[in-house]
């Protein structure tokens, strides 16, 4: 049979494990409230009749026959927990998903927090998969290489965008549009949400156009009309800070994996450089700010793992942040001076959650339905938006103090215990560096409600919370 012995089942756990991974990186790139309605890359033209709700139980299904065969291959007691790891730090992820329960008892709306309690839920499952399964098996980081050919996948996607296919994108809509295939007029209602003013640089390209073209350009939706004539990169994720995201997570393990192919010899160094200038730039060409910022952390904390003595090490450290924030200011004068409008956005957001909170503090107004209680406390002129933009505020909107209580205490607790833990395995650490990256993105984008950012997180949480902290205690099976 196909796993009749314990190595084979290992082995068919860690291929589903990384096929479900793979396959969150190339269509599960939306935030979760839209993924039931819309498949990637076309949430804007609101193709209604596109549902990507059977793909994602799908995927839902392959996670639990991996869920299915890796705790069958556990030994008795099933759930002891890993040495080192707090009982009510591995069982805080639990009581915050009971707390989304209750919430989602009294919701503002019964298919947004539908939606989302069953996205928790399936970040729990590669959590505890992590914990109790991944964190004892010698193999556990095959299963990583599902995660870095996704990334791989999106990088490429990228590359393709930036040389040439943002520009194909956008002569198709207008191919469409002039043939009469395309009507402005009845794109999707959900897509008209945003107000305000066509920018200058954009109106100044719409204006190139033949008039009649221009002016149905100009009653396409606005958001619409940014995005087809930015220049920022986001490969199969929702928009250019998502791929931002994904790529300070991913990057870091698959260096360490491609470099642990001692086999491969030189190759494996020459394809290492290639993905980090690749990916490097993939993260420069989206746009992000915050993701600059949070590279030049990365960086520094990279530096902190190199075995010098400690003064040289902060020296480089420093050196880096300085050089970094030197080419930000360089690169992004222009937007500050502008006013920097997306962080006095974000800024409108975060004081809504907190209103939100206020309002509603023991159970808030339900599992991803920011949307709703923004439109609320919004200003007439604010641009809507359906998510926080903050991971950590949004708990505290959606399902109360508590909920957020319990999210801040376990992710920053977490966050602890591993960046205390001395680790020597070279996947680990980058393991680290990337979960880094995405607690701190968590505090100004909505990494959580993406599955594919979320899920690989949860994971490599897991898996990283269940090494003991003495390397020497690891058993070499889940038996």
């Amino acid at each position: 049979m196909l796993a009749d012995t314990p190595a084979q089942k290992d082995r068919i756990f860690l291929i589903l494990t990384g096929v479900w991974l793979f396959t969150a990186l190339f269509l599960f790139g939306n935030p979760v409230i839209l993924d039931y309605l819309h498949p990637p890359k076309f949430v804007i033209l609101g193709e209604e009749n596109r549902s990507n709700a059977r793909p994602y139980l799908g995927i839902l299904a392959v996670l639990g026959l991996a869920c299915v065969l890796g705790f069958s291959r556990l030994a008795k007691p099933r759930f002891r927990l890993p040495a080192g790891v707090p009982k009510w730090l591995a069982w805080l992820p639990a009581a915050w998903l009971g707390w989304q329960l209750l919430s989602f008892l009294q919701t503002e709306n019964q298919a947004m927090s539908l939606a989302t309690v069953i996205h928790f839920a399936s970040c729990l499952a590669p959590f505890y998969l992590g914990l109790f399964v991944l964190g004892r098996m010698r193999l556990a980081k095959l299963a990583l290489w599902g995660a870095a050919l996704g990334l791989l996948l999106n990088l490429a996607d990228a590359c393709v965008e930036k040389f040439g296919g943002l520009e194909q994108t956008r002569d198709s809509i207008i191919a469409e549009i002039e043939s009469g295939k395309l009507d402005p007029e009845k794109v999707s209602a959900k897509a008209r949400e945003s107000t305000g003013a066509i920018p200058p640089e954009i109106e100044k390209e719409i204006a190139a156009l033949p008039p009649e073209t221009a002016a149905k350009v100009r009653q396409l939706p606005l958001e619409l009309v940014k995005r087809m004539y930015s220049t920022r990169l986001y490969g199969h994720m929702f928009y250019p800070n998502a791929l931002a995201g994904v790529i300070l997570l991913l990057l870091p393990v698959s260096l360490a994996l491609l470099l642990g192919q001692a086999r491969w010899g030189r190759l494996r160094f020459t394809l290492a450089l290639g993905l980090a200038v690749v990916g490097l730039a993939c993260l420069y060409w989206s746009g992000s700010k915050a993701g600059w910022l949070i590279a030049i952390v990365l960086l520094g904390a990279w530096f902190l793992h190199w075995p010098l003595s400690n003064k040289l090490k902060l020296g480089l450290a420093g050196a880096a942040m300085v050089l970094g924030l030197a080419g930000f200011a360089v690169k992004y004068a222009d937007y500050f001076d502008r006013g920097a409008t997306s962080v006095g956005a974000r800024f409108g957001y975060w004081r809504a959650a907190a209103q939100t909170a206020m309002e509603e503090p023991l159970l808030g107004t339900g599992p991803g339905t920011f949307q709703l209680a923004y439109k609320r406390h919004r200003a007439p002129d604010a641009e809507p938006t359906r998510l926080t933009h903050n991971d950590y505020l949004q708990q505290a909107s959606d399902s109360g103090w508590p909920g957020f209580a319990l999210y801040a205490a376990f992710v920053g607790w977490t966050a602890w215990v591993l960046a205390r833990r001395r680790m020597d395995d070279p996947v680990r650490m980058a393991a680290r560096l990337g979960l880094l990256a995405w607690v701190l993105q968590g505090f100004v984008e909505f990494g959580l409600y993406i599955p594919a950012s979320a899920w690989p997180a949860w994971l490599m949480l897991g898996w990283l919370l269940a090494e003991p902290p003495n390397r020497f205690d690891k058993s070499a099976a889940t038996e």
